[in-house]
């Protein structure tokens, strides 16, 4: 083997194993849904915690809150602390998902950052409002009369 041939296969195994032994780094893809909210008029769209989800499931956040039923609705999302865009989840399609009632699912969509749900009780109660992050596409929202 003439000195021309080595060096180049010893340059290219340098190279060659140069480029495998660097580390790519992992991006977590997965928003830390704990740290969502409810939000809305009922308390003046901050981040209570009075109102911060609970993890019930592997994919399902629960809240509970009294709420008066005098006709008006109740403007609300889910968001973090900060209105973190990847964490501010308001109704998926303005068509047909922002008005939401007692045991109906609504899709969600987590990237949106003015688009609020309404919700007018028909009783006053306490309500659990939940969205469910399982499965492919939109979260699901959820609103159940706990007692009234």
């Amino acid at each position: 083997m003439d000195i021309k041939r080595l060096v180049t296969t010893i340059l290219i195994s340098f190279a060659v194993s140069g480029c495998a032994t660097n580390v790519i780094p992992t991006f977590n893809t997965s928003p830390d849904y704990s740290k969502l909210y409810l939000r809305g008029v009922f308390n003046w769209w901050e981040a209570d915690e009075k109102y911060r989800l609970v993890q019930i499931e592997d994919n399902l956040f629960v809240t509970q809150i009294r709420l008066t039923a005098d006709g008006q609705p109740y403007d609300f999302k889910f968001a973090d602390a900060n209105w973190s865009p990847e964490l501010n989840c308001g109704y998926a399609d303005e068509s047909d998902d922002q008005i939401v009632t007692v045991n109906m699912f609504v899709r969600a969509n987590c990237e949106r950052t003015n688009e609020h749900f309404k919700f007018t009780p028909q009783e006053t109660g306490l309500y659990q409002f939940s969205i469910n992050f399982a499965g492919f596409g939109s979260p699901k929202v959820l609103i159940k009369l706990v007692t009234n």
